[in-house]
Parts: structure tokens; sequence; C-alpha cells
């Protein structure tokens, strides 16, 4: 049942749903985990239904009190909370853990980082999470930017690439410690790019990104992460044929050349001095991206190193 937010008064219901949690499972008890506040600002109702089954993967890795925040136009702001329970493999105990989910007029959102402020975890880290493209087109969600110490955004939303990467850098220049998930998607490039050097040292002047569908943030990190790399080289991007992203990369020089290409599924083939091999690419659905960046608790000093 939604009410109108009072956060004394949610704060007591989540006190009654634990009551009623424990009262459940009477027998083997209920742990209550939290390593964080998680605020996930959904785009609709649909959204935030895609949310919810999100958190249920996280929150076996990362318990967090989550606090899901609705966006829909004209609505006053309301709250209900909830709980994500698992019982892990072998366990007779559930392991909960907290969440509270709000609807609010975006337009509102000055009013409800207020009524936030009472709701967050006393000394455990607070994370952001930003989901669609309205973060790169509008100023509603500035009023938020100061309860987290973790920005996390997904650029590949964003219609246009290139303005989505400057509002990012003019965050940052802002000291707002940002993620963006689109950075995310290109670690396993990255990593099978770095084995190449540590593999066969080479001098390179020259890197070809070849890529399709639309022009992606992804790809201009990754032309950007190759300039920072090797200052010297000469980054040409070249539009290609086959499924969005990047297709192939391949880097030359008075050495020879190197090309790392995408395969079949999730693999990546390297093909360098006459010699084939391959290597498997990291997941990059959803719950895979936001687990792998809720386990970053500093900074990423390469990818800030990109935003300046």
């Amino acid at each position: 049942m939604t009410a109108p937010v009072n956060p004394e008064k949610v704060l007591k219901d989540l006190r009654d749903l634990w009551q009623q949690l424990a009262s459940e499972q009477s027998e083997s008890g209920v742990l209550r985990a939290c390593a964080m506040t998680l605020i996930v600002l959904a785009e609709d109702e649909t959204d935030a239904e895609r949310v919810r089954q999100t958190l249920g993967v996280l929150m076996h890795d990362h318990p967090s009190r989550a606090i899901v925040l609705k966006a829909a136009d004209g609505a006053g702001i309301t709250a209900r909370v909830f709980a994500e329970c698992w019982m892990p493999f072998g366990r007779h105990q559930q392991i909960c853990s907290e969440g509270i989910e709000m609807t609010a007029d975006a337009a509102n959102l000055g009013d409800v980082a207020n009524l936030l402020l009472p709701l967050i975890v006393p000394d455990l880290p607070v994370v952001l999470w930003c989901r669609g493209p309205r973060f790169f087109s509008t100023r509603y969600f500035d009023p938020l930017f100061p309860l987290a110490q973790k920005i996390i955004v997904d650029s590949e939303t964003a219609p246009n690439a290139r303005g989505a990467i400057a509002v990012l850098k003019e965050l940052r220049a802002r000291g707002r410690r940002i993620a963006d998930l689109a950075w995310t998607r290109v670690t396993g490039w990255r990593q099978a790019v770095a084995n190449v050097f540590e593999e066969r040292p080479m001098k390179i002047s020259d890197a070809k990104i070849a890529w399709a569908g639309p022009l992606a943030t992804r790809i201009l990190y990754f032309g950007e992460w190759l300039e920072a790399c090797v200052p010297a080289v000469r980054v040409a991007l070249e539009h290609a044929e086959g499924d969005a992203g990047i297709r192939a990369v391949t880097l030359s020089g008075k050495d020879g050349s190197v090309t790392v290409s995408k395969a079949e599924g999730c693999l990546l083939e390297i093909r360098a001095a006459g010699h084939t091999s391959r290597s498997v690419l990291p997941p990059t659905d959803a719950d895979s991206l936001m687990r792998a960046e809720l386990s970053i608790t500093g900074a990423d000093p390469i990818f800030e190193s990109i935003l300046k």
C-alpha cells in the first residue's frame, strides 16, 4: 500500500517488515544484510519492474537498502517498502535486503532528496544509479548528486554519443565520481588488447577500430583508451557491417600488425604473426555490468583519465 512520504513512517514500516519476515521464518530465522544504500532512478513503471528483477540478482553479491525512485509526470510523492530474500544453496536461513519504492514527478527531485537523507543507511556507501536517456538532457537529477559517493549511468541510452560524454566530463570536472556501463562493456576488448601487448611487445603507430550500427560511446571510449595507452598512436574509426558495436581493432607498426576481431557468440579472435587464438568476452547484460560496477569501491583511475 502506498502512502504520502514521511521518513519516520517509512523507517517504521521497514521495522515492521523485518518483524513480519522474522515471524514467518521463526524456525530458521532471517539474516538482515546491507552493505550500501543503492538509489535507483527508474524511467517509469515498466522500468521499475525491470529494476526490481535486477535487484533480485544484485542483492546476492551486493546486499543493500535499495531505494527505487519511479518517475511519473504530475505524481505526488508516495512510498512503500519491500524485501528481497534468498536462501543460499545448502543453507536453511533466508538472507534478506530491504527496499523502498518511491513515486515522484521528476521535477520534484529536490524535495525527494531532502526526504531521502533520513532513509540512507548511516556510515555505508551511497550509490546512485540513473537509468535511461533523460539523465543526459535535463538537470532534474542534480539535487540527488550530493547524496551519493558514486553515480552510475549508461551513456549508450543517450541519443548523441559525443554529447553524452561531454555531459559526463562536465560532471567529473564538478567533482562527481562517475561510472558508465558503456565503459564497462569494453572491459573484455581492453583486456584482450592488453594481453596482446604483454605477449607480443611491439611499437604501434596506427590503430583502426571497425564498428557497426550507430556510433556508440563504447567505441569512442575504446579509441580514447588506445590513445591514452600509446600516446603516439593514430586512431581511425571505420564503419563496418554486422551487429552493433566494436567489430575489430587492428594495431600496426614497423614490427607487424595484430588484429582482434569479434567471432561467433561471446568470443574474440586474435590474429598475430600467423598465429590465431581466442578469448572469451565477459557478459554484458545489465545484471553483470552492474555487478561489476558495484564491485569497484574506489575510483577507476583509467576511466577518470578518459573523462578529463
